[in-house]
């Protein structure tokens, strides 16, 4: 806290930050207080829930420990610290801080429903069955009061009670996947194959990517002595959980019932291939890769990690309907793996199916490498519906080129929300936004925001509005120069020769495919042909690099503050010509004449052949014929720039 704040308003606002999905600033205050009130446990609780969010169930638990450990705190903690105890596998420190919320707060259905749950791992049954009926006497129209108790009774061998409890559960919540694949377990058990089999089904059709499920299904055709379906639900469930000790045991026994002691489904005998074809992948060799592989799964069947790996191949050299149809294939069998998704995803939006493209392309905060920095917001994520009188948060995502791209789609949720709209954007695009969308709030990422009623991730608005190319571009010129920077650089650049043409020549360099569509200065070399000075706009390291020989040049990367100086100078620029980076998507939101540089593989948006772009009318787009022949795109490039800039006396 500081002078000018209490300990109730630094809680609120450590609060109001995390419900917005602002955790760094949460942690902020939480750190704020503890450095002057230390072991005071609501902030040590709230720690300890962002660190659980964030997958750190250890420190999660050491936070919450020390929240409990003071003298006076609300039973809702002690029963949080119960759950993860669970999570973590302490299931007797679990109980004991179950039993102490209790003792708490005895109305907290949360405590006695822990308490219920764990009991029931310890196989403590008849304490736990007490317990479980206590909370669905509590909240009788609970659909998971019903299910959890239903549990523990079908473990007592209560077989007719656990199916009346679950038939409850399946009114109350006929869409929930678990409790379907609880039934079915049941009527396996009681030796009802035929039902037990719809029952999975009806599960799995709820969730395909729900592992349980498919264990389920596996030992469902087990029992009922179908062996090829069972191998296909395994491999479904090697995709979902291909560590898990249950995945182990059934390819055990399959292969033990088909009378084999190795059988496809297993990928170890590949591994030295596929680290060979790795380290081909690496070194741009692709045509040997794809060599290699292809006789892996001429059959059409291999290990999957195999049909992933060619995807990969195949799509770097452009033979994208190939690729197309595996990451179909690797979808269908790998249901919850969400690095295939977002690959079929990029590939779907490239080809130009929207339709699916934008569906899987929901995926992308899934992955191990990007879940960490997903924002997790306590609040409802909009769905497309009207909210009259209500407040949207929309805020932005990535980089800067997928702000400048999507932020024309606010004043369409404007319009289908019927809210008040609040942007959440990246402090370096605030201003530039501001004066775009003057009549609404917007805020820069880390401010709170006001009190919202709905979310929406800014990339997630083309689904919304099921998007498609013949849609675009929906807004043109839906961004401005700040006209005081634009005045500012007329009078700097007044002595400096006409046509003047912008140069880009590097993008991020963490990007992922940064080595393909980035560029040396020097490699420019023959734009210098045309009568034309270049301004030379690069930010970032590649703003040093020189020149080459004989190009009139204007060094301004020094003088760049920020964005509003690039859109200055672009507005006063007779052209860009640019690399794949973010001065391509601010030249086309403020309409103006660019040309862009693209690899032979280029980032999705830019879709396939085509030369302009349905997102930026007027755009120029010239691309590598080949994989990195940058030489052809360059000559081709000045040679259009001498026809449009000819030598003076031409």
């Amino acid at each position: 806290m500081t002078t000018s704040l209490s300990l109730q308003q630094a809680l609120d606002l450590a609060r109001q930050h995390w419900n917005a999905g602002q955790a760094p600033q949460a942690e902020h205050y939480c750190r704020l207080i503890l450095n002057q009130l230390p072991g005071q446990p609501d902030a040590l609780h709230l720690l300890g829930l962002i660190a659980h969010t964030f997958g750190h169930i250890d420190q999660a638990i050491a936070h919450l420990r020390e929240a409990c450990s003071a003298p006076k705190f609300p039973a809702l903690y002690a029963s949080n610290l119960a759950e993860m105890c669970r999570q973590k596998g302490a299931l007797e420190e679990g109980e004991r801080w179950a039993r102490k919320a209790i003792s708490l707060d005895a109305t907290l259905v949360n405590a006695w429903n822990n308490l219920g749950i764990l009991l029931q791992e310890q196989n403590k049954l008849v304490e736990s069955v007490l317990c479980l009926e206590k909370v669905q006497s509590l909240t009788p129209h609970s659909a998971c009061a019903h299910g959890n108790l239903a549990n523990t009774l079908r473990r007592l061998g209560r077989f007719d009670e656990a199916l009346a409890h679950y038939q409850h559960a399946l009114i109350l919540a006929p869409d929930d996947a678990a409790i379907n694949n609880n039934v079915a377990g049941l009527l396996l058990e009681a030796g009802r194959l035929d039902d037990a089999l719809a029952q999975c089904q009806q599960a799995l059709r709820i969730n395909p990517k729900f592992a349980e499920g498919w264990l389920n299904l596996v030992t469902i055709h087990i029992a009922r002595g179908d062996l090829t379906p069972a191998a296909q639900a395994l491999v479904r469930l090697q995709g979902l959980a291909p560590l898990h000790p249950a995945t182990r045991q059934k390819q055990a026994q399959l292969q033990q019932l088909q009378g084999s002691g190795s059988t496809e489904l297993s990928a170890a005998e590949y591994a030295p291939i596929l680290q060979q074809a790795l380290q081909l992948l690496q070194q741009g060799r692709f045509a040997d890769a794809e060599t290699l592989l292809r006789p892996l799964v001429a059959s059409g069947s291999g290990p999957l990690a195999v049909w992933h790996m060619l995807a990969t191949v195949l799509r770097v050299q452009g033979k994208l309907s190939e690729t197309l149809a595996i990451q179909h294939m690797l979808v269908d069998h790998l249901p919850g793996d969400a690095v295939s998704r977002f690959d079929l995803a990029e590939t779907l939006l490239l080809t130009g199916d929207f339709d699916r493209g934008w569906q899987e392309y929901r995926h992308r905060y899934d992955m191990a490498h990007t879940r960490q920095i997903a924002r997790h917001i306590n609040a409802t994520r909009w769905a497309g519906q009207p909210l009259p009188d209500k407040t949207l948060l929309i805020f932005d995502e990535q980089g800067f080129g997928d702000t400048l791209q999507f932020i024309r789609f606010v004043h369409q949720a404007k319009r289908q929300s019927q809210a008040r709209i609040v942007l959440d954007v990246t402090p370096e695009l605030l201003a530039l936004v501001r004066r775009a969308f003057p009549e609404e709030q917007v805020i820069g990422r880390g401010e709170l925001p006001p009190v919202f009623d709905a979310y929406c991730e800014l990339m997630d608005l083309p689904r919304l509005f099921r998007l498609q190319p013949g849609d675009l571009p929906m807004a043109t010129g839906y961004l401005h120069a700040d006209p005081e920077r634009v005045s500012q650089w007329q009078q700097r650049l007044a002595s400096v020769p006409r046509p003047w043409v912008a140069l880009v020549w590097a993008g991020r360099p963490t990007h992922t495919n940064d080595h393909r569509r980035s560029l040396q200065l020097q490699q420019l070399a023959p734009l210098a042909r045309a009568e034309a000075t270049f301004l030379l706009i690069q930010k970032g390291d590649a703003a040093s690099q020189s020149p080459p020989e004989g190009m009139r040049t204007v060094a301004l990367s020094q003088a760049i503050a920020d964005f509003d100086d690039t859109a200055a100078i672009l507005t006063l620029a007779d052209l860009l010509i640019s690399v794949d980076s973010s001065p391509v998507h601010l030249a086309g939101a403020l309409q103006r004449p660019c040309w862009t540089l693209l690899p032979f593989i280029p980032d999705w948006r830019w879709l396939m052949t085509r030369d302009d772009s349905p997102w930026y009318p007027g755009m120029r787009l010239f691309r590598q014929p080949a994989m990195d022949d940058w030489s052809t795109t360059l000559d081709t490039v000045a040679d259009a720039l001498v026809a449009r800039f000819p030598p003076a006396g031409d």
